[in-house]
């Protein structure tokens, strides 16, 4: 009878083991997961892809659209990249050859890139290569398109001259009559970044207004478009008011600025008696109501006209917001975690591109961590 029972016990225990071995395997199979990607003779020649075809056809419509310059413009780009930007193998070259041997298609990843929509799949198929050379070349133009944008001169962010200042306040002023004497427009811009692991961090970037983790800005935009001036990675829980400081600055100078012209803003900036006339900004709420009856219809024109000008300033036409969200979609291997990302976009000296041939404007913006 003892023995039976102990038998019984030994074989329960040994049951049970056997269950957990089972489980562990089952828990080890499901951690295991089947990565499927895109390999190379899936997608074809590279130099057969659908840019090439977008490249060699003479429809420019469809090029701005994938690139946001014209052909004209890309050219004279593609023409101080390609000293930047080294092809070490290809054709006739030792080694081994490289998937992307053409410049212009280089150029072209990286500009449809930031200017897009398409994810890392979506741009492998667009110009047949694999996601390992997808995010190489990325980063390496990068790298190029820094050096090139520092040596052209027309993508250099500078202060309009006086008498550019003239023109475009006339732009300006023909659109909106009432709106005189401005030749820009300013606003702030938030940018959402990883909450930091270290807690004074987090305080210093959290905007209390919108609720969440941000890094902030301020771009000023003239009349053609070109970004005239900016502050950007401040903290989130600055205000315009504090990062504008420095362009108010700007405005009160008689040296860079006629007297009496300024820009249009929204209700963040000051524009108080000292930036009187220098800053315009609409009414806020309840402004209208506190003003006397006879003077609250052309005050209210007045506000319209504002708004309607300095709408121009919402993202730029989005140029820096889609930069900056390229590059949140697409995750490299080098790239270091987001929550030590201080920068959002680097414009300076490499990120407003502008061509003004033909009185059109090309703006590109480069995001470069």
């Amino acid at each position: 009878m003892l023995y039976l029972l102990l038998r019984r016990r030994r074989i329960q225990r040994e049951q049970q083991r056997k269950l957990q071995i089972l489980l562990a395997l089952c828990r080890i199979s499901a951690s295991i997961r089947t990565r499927n990607r895109l390999v190379r003779r899936s997608l074809g020649d590279a130099n057969q892809s659908s840019w090439h075809n977008l490249y060699h056809d003479d429809h420019d419509g469809s090029f701005i659209c994938a690139t946001s310059l014209n052909r004209e413009s890309f050219e004279v780009l593609l023409e101080e990249f390609s000293k930047h930007y080294v092809v070490r193998s290809g054709p006739g070259k030792k080694g081994r050859p490289r998937k992307m041997t053409e410049k212009s298609t280089v150029l072209g990843l990286l500009l449809v890139f930031y200017t897009g929509t398409a994810d890392a799949v979506g741009l492998c198929m667009q110009f047949n290569i694999p996601p390992t050379t997808l995010l190489r070349t990325i980063s390496n133009a990068e790298i190029a398109l820094e050096k090139t944008l520092k040596n052209i001169s027309d993508a250099h962010i500078r202060w309009p001259t006086k008498s550019e200042q003239r023109t475009w306040a006339g732009a300006i002023e023909a659109k909106e009559p009432l709106v005189r004497n401005k030749f820009g427009f300013i606003d702030g811009k938030n940018y959402p970044v990883q909450e930091p692991s270290i807690v004074d961090r987090q305080n210093a970037l959290y905007n209390g207004w919108l609720h969440s983790v941000l890094i902030t800005g301020v771009l000023c935009f003239g009349a053609d478009g070109c970004i005239i001036w900016m502050k950007h990675n401040c903290p989130g829980s600055w205000n315009d008011g504090q990062m504008s400081r420095q362009f108010r600055e700007k405005l009160l100078d008689e040296k860079k600025t006629l007297q009496d012209y300024g820009v249009t803003a929204d209700s963040a900036f000051p524009s108080n008696a000292t930036m009187f006339n220098r800053i315009v900004t609409p009414l806020k709420e309840g402004d209208l109501e506190r003003a006397p009856a006879a003077t609250r219809s052309a005050l209210s024109r007045m506000s319209a006209a504002i708004t309607s000008i300095r709408q121009a300033a919402e993202w730029g036409m989005g140029a820096v917001e889609k930069v900056y969200t390229s590059d949140c979609r697409i995750t490299r291997p080098d790239e270091p975690s987001c929550s030590s990302i201080s920068t959002a976009y680097t414009i300076s000296e490499c990120g407003a591109l502008e061509f003004r041939k033909s009185e059109q404007l090309f703006l590109v913006n480069s995001v470069l961590f």
